[in-house]
């Protein structure tokens, strides 16, 4: 009831403020010409990394106000040049504005998916975060219209990167002029609103808030995710301006983490450490740090032992200090020890000489003591990589299962490895994002959220190490999107290195049939076709001659492929994931030539009578395809057509009981006088000629069929015999 009442009197207040503004709609005009808040968010001239190093320190509030009004002394003096524009209703320009936004429903999250993205959705936002600069000409020092404002902005970058990375694909949003420019407008004016915020904000609660905004708005300037970024060619350009930002979150999150202890301070001060090349030691050390602020978060557990995998991989076997930096991060405490311990005798032992030594040259012995030291170190990186991947499986146990993030980092960690049966074992860790019960390929993926945490299982049961860990950082719309592109395009290439053609071919078919991801992963799905090309290809190398069928199936999946999606060939062999000294244009209109020697050879003519259908629907006019498109229809055709006349050779009766020598037409027999007679004569040389197809296919057709067209060659053409009768006028009406 309470509520109620409140939500009617909003109401009320709302329709009774809305009445006012039909007659202030906006502030005098002298009062918005050279209008200081809109100069101080867009000034491109404007040093933001300067008052960034000054946030927060004494003589700040006065630094900002004189750039935000650089022709008056004081805000009070701006102030009393508002009120000779705005009498007589100085008190209403000061307050309407400020209340009215209070009472509207102003969020764009409300409106529906993808609102923001237009043209109506841009006026709202403009509309919204309006109110708030009216008030801010006459009330500069408010802080609430400040952080209210960017949050408008904060939020509309938001919708705009979210609902553009589910409705616009990468290649879609770099051709859109308008859309990357709101973004980065938004951001400016974002970050320059939470400047002013951090001047004015009086408590230390206040302060922590606005620094970690600051840190999260230039943060998110650093992400490599869609629709900016593919993943694949388009990456971020890691130039001055990107330093610059990944400094300033740095520095925004090390002042927030003054006023408040917060693990997700240290996890983001971590990863911008790696980010900026800091000392390996440095960004661990933070992630420790989180994992002791939140034990039973899984973020910082997860990043700690993913970074640590990639240092091990990057840096190879062979770094002793790095050895000893990470084995002081290990997940168990035994492995540590044992790490430890072997480290520790290394080093005593590297300064000496081996006794033995002494009878052998310096320079064998020193050979010798390097061995050892070989043996030992790979011995520690083997037990550090094995503590990184079982820190990364606990990660995805239970609850967990879904926290895909883990699951592609130990697909990562186990194929990089290369380890007998470890590439099995990556795409089977990596199948679980791309598999069901019901299917052998869909998207099995969910947008991390550290909100939803029905149905837990309690598994109190957890000892030493096996800590019951959550989420605790909700993932965007974006970086989901992100990491759906990123583990499709390595589960892909498994799938091809483990030959996995049936897996591949389901994935082409779902990727291509996809209504939840049809417009993020549009451009993946001729990588996919790619792929599965390759696969097919390396099977048929591997099956050689002794597995014929096996070979002739995996040529006319490929003929299938090259009907239904010719018009993607030509793009695939420009893909970086396909090109590869196999692989060529050429060589694989080869194997669809390869596929029609085949029928012709083996006397498929329904077959190829299907495909010359198939082509005269699918290619319209085959000269203006691709010229190897072109032979291959040529090919198909000529084929279909040699074939009918062997199959017409193949049911041809000759005279009973009549050598085949005796059959042969002489010029002055009578017979030609008083008869209609056909006879075949035919040149076997132009039989087999062809411009357009490789002669060593001939071989083979020529051994096999030539006996049977030697057979009508020069001879009297007979009535078919009643049992082939149908089938000669069948194949005479094809012909």
């Amino acid at each position: 009831m309470h509520v109620t009442s409140q939500r009617t009197g909003l109401v009320k207040v709302r329709r009774v403020l809305r009445a006012i503004r039909k007659h202030f709609p906006q502030p005098p005009e002298e009062v918005l010409i050279g209008n200081a808040i809109d100069k101080f968010l867009d000034d491109l001239n404007l040093c933001e990394d300067k008052l960034s190093e000054e946030a927060g320190s004494e003589g700040y509030l006065e630094t900002i106000t004189k750039i935000i009004f650089p022709d008056v002394e004081t805000v009070k003096q701006h102030k009393s040049m508002m009120v000779g524009s705005s009498e007589p209703y100085l008190d209403v320009y000061c307050n309407l504005y400020y209340f009215l936004a209070l009472s509207e429903e102003m969020s764009a999250t409300d409106k529906w998916p993808g609102f923001v993205l237009t043209k109506e959705g841009e006026e709202f936002v403009q509309q919204n975060a309006n109110l708030f600069k009216y008030d801010l000409l006459y009330n500069p020092l408010r802080f609430e219209s400040w952080q209210r404002l960017a949050n408008i902005y904060d939020e509309e970058v938001d919708l705009l990167l979210n609902d553009g990375s589910k409705h616009i694909n990468v290649a879609g949003w770099r051709k859109n002029a308008t859309l990357p420019q709101r973004v980065e407008t938004s951001r400016r004016r974002s970050r320059r609103c939470l400047l002013v915020s951090l001047a004015l904000a009086k408590t230390s609660p206040q302060q922590c808030e606005i620094h970690e905004l600051l840190a999260l708005v230039y943060y998110d300037s650093l992400q490599n995710v869609v629709p900016f970024y593919d993943q694949r060619s388009v990456v971020p350009a890691k130039d001055a301006a990107w330093i610059a930002y990944c400094e300033n979150s740095l520095k925004h999150f090390k002042k927030a983490s003054l006023h408040k202890q917060d693990w997700s301070h240290a996890f983001y001060m971590g990863k911008l450490c790696e980010k900026l090349g800091y000392s390996y030691e440095t960004s661990l050390s933070y992630y420790d740090k989180a994992i002791a602020l939140n034990p039973s978060a899984v973020d910082p557990v997860y990043r700690m032992h993913a970074s640590r995998l990639k240092l091990l991989c990057f840096y190879g076997k062979q770094n002793l200090e790095l050895l000893k930096v990470l084995s002081g991060f290990s997940f168990d405490l035994s492995i540590k020890e044992a790490a430890m311990n072997v480290l520790g005798k290394l080093a005593a032992e590297m300064p000496h000489l081996p006794d033995d030594a002494k009878d052998r040259s310096t320079q064998e012995a020193s050979l010798e003591r390097k061995h050892e030291e070989s043996i030992h170190m790979e011995e520690v990186w083997n037990m550090l990589y094995n503590d990184c991947i079982s820190a990364l499986e606990i990660c995805v146990e239970g609850d967990l299962k879904h926290f895909h993030k883990a699951r592609y980092m130990l697909a990562q960690g186990l194929y990089r490895r290369g380890l007998k049966g470890n590439l099995e074992r990556a795409k089977d860790e990596l199948s679980f994002c791309f598999k069901s019960s019901r299917s052998s390929f869909t998207i099995n993926m969910w947008e991390i959220d550290s909100m939803v945490k029905k149905g837990r299982r309690k598994t109190s049961n957890f000892t030493g190490n096996r800590k019951l860990l959550e989420v605790n950082l909700p993932e965007s719309s974006r970086k989901f999107i992100t990491c759906i592109r990123k583990y499709l395009l390595f589960y892909l290439k498994l799938l091809e290195e483990t030959g996995d053609i049936g897996t591949l071919d389901r994935a082409f078919i779902s990727l291509r049939a996809d209504k939840r991801f049809s417009l993020c992963i549009e451009d993946l799905v001729p990588v996919a076709l790619g792929r599965f090309i390759k696969a097919l290809v390396s099977s048929m190398h591997q099956a050689g001659s002794g597995a014929l069928s096996s070979s002739e199936h995996q040529l006319e999946k490929m003929f299938t492929l090259f009907m239904e999606q010719g018009n993607l060939w030509p793009e695939i062999f420009t893909l970086p994931e396909i090109r590869s000294p196999e692989i060529s244009e050429g060589s694989l209109y080869a194997y669809l030539h390869r596929y029609i020697a085949s029928l012709e050879r083996n006397g498929k003519l329904e077959t190829l009578e299907a495909i010359n259908e198939k082509i005269r629907k699918r290619f319209k006019n085959p000269k203006l395809s691709n010229s190897n498109c072109a032979k291959v229809c040529r090919h198909a055709s000529v084929a279909w057509c040699r074939s009918l006349v062997i199959s017409l050779a193949l049911i041809t009766p000759l005279r009973p009981g009549t050598p085949i020598e005796m059959q042969t037409l002489n010029p002055s027999d009578s017979i030609l006088e008083t008869s209609h007679l056909l006879c075949v004569d035919l040149q076997t040389n132009e039989f087999w000629s062809s411009a357009f197809e490789d002669s060593t296919l001939f071989e083979n057709l020529e051994t096999k069929w030539n006996p049977v067209l030697d057979k009508i060659k020069n001879i009297i053409i007979e009535r078919a015999s009643d049992e082939n009768f149908e089938i000669a006028n069948s194949l005479l009406r094809s012909l």
